[in-house]
């Protein structure tokens, strides 16, 4: 099983989804290529936005541990 460290309330952006589901992906051998909807297989989530800066980008916020 793929064991991401992410809590309750965390807000990731989809950028960083695609590119931690990758490494863990062919860290275990997974012959697919990372989505930041994957995250869905192990959270329950929901969309948002995330500020950078002066920037708004979409991502994903952590509700719950699936």
């Amino acid at each position: 099983m793929i064991k991401l460290n992410y809590q309750t309330g965390d807000r990731v952006t989809n950028k960083e989804l695609k590119a931690t589901l990758q490494s863990l992906y062919d860290e275990h051998g997974i012959k697919e290529k990372a989505k930041a909807t994957h995250i869905t297989r192990y959270y329950k989530v929901k969309k948002c936005k995330i500020r950078l800066g002066d920037k708004r980008v979409d991502g994903y916020e952590i509700m719950s541990v699936i």
